[in-house]
């Protein structure tokens, strides 16, 4: 078989890892920070093919001069020559002297649930506490209503509301919070009036109109003469 003469040749000692290290990732090196002005080993870690120097600068150490995407450029000499290498971090690391990457610690399921969760000062919201928010929010949104179309009304003029399909007594609070308590009001959203009350009690995009809330209060209003 004719001798290679290609780049790595004559590396398998100096690639070559241990059984126990064989396939291993070494995420604290890849996760690892460098900034310009750096000092660097170069450790070449021969399972990570990206971003592998030429074999002859293992061992060699360097400045980070700059980054560059996921990889580093890097001042090194070579025989007094000065040259520069494109690196992963997968093959590096800090040269003697300068601060270790921290290895990342195991931390149990109770230990992640207490990081992650939410830091608050005061009680968490009851059920009522939300409903009266939701509400309130509602009332706001009345600015936003042509009422000069719909016509107002009040609570002595209340229709029961939850006779028209799609309405339950939350959704029939919303209406009567935004100002609509009549079948007459109902009947008279055409159009974009619509869209905008459905928004405006955070009913389901496009529900009103689904359920012909318009059509079921004019065939209320039939029924009542």
């Amino acid at each position: 078989m004719k001798r290679s003469h290609g780049t790595r040749q004559g590396t398998r000692s100096i690639l070559s890892k241990s059984k126990s290290q064989r396939s291993r990732l070494n995420i604290s090196k890849i996760m690892h920070s460098y900034s310009k002005g750096d000092k660097v080993s170069i450790v070449i870690d021969g399972a990570q093919q990206k971003g592998m120097p030429h074999r002859r600068f293992q061992g060699v150490t360097g400045t980070v001069a700059a980054r560059q995407g996921r990889a580093y450029v890097v001042d090194v000499k070579d025989k007094n020559m000065a040259k520069t290498l494109i690196i992963r971090p997968e093959h590096m690391k800090p040269a003697d002297g300068t601060p270790k990457p921290k290895a990342p610690r195991r931390q149990g399921q109770k230990a992640k649930k207490e990081a992650t969760a939410p830091v608050t000062d005061s009680k968490p919201e009851s059920k009522k506490d939300k409903k009266e928010a939701e509400l309130q929010r509602v009332r706001e949104r009345a600015k936003s209503i042509d009422f000069k179309v719909l016509g107002t009304a009040n609570a002595s003029d209340k229709d029961d509301l939850q006779a028209i399909k799609g309405v339950g007594p939350f959704i029939e609070e919303k209406l009567n919070a935004l100002g609509i308590y009549t079948y007459l009001q109902i009947s008279k959203m055409k159009g974009d009036l619509e869209d905008q009350v459905n928004e405006a009690i955070e009913f389901f995009p496009g529900r009103v109109k689904r359920d012909e809330w318009v059509n079921q209060a004019k065939d209320m209003l039939n029924e009542e003469e």
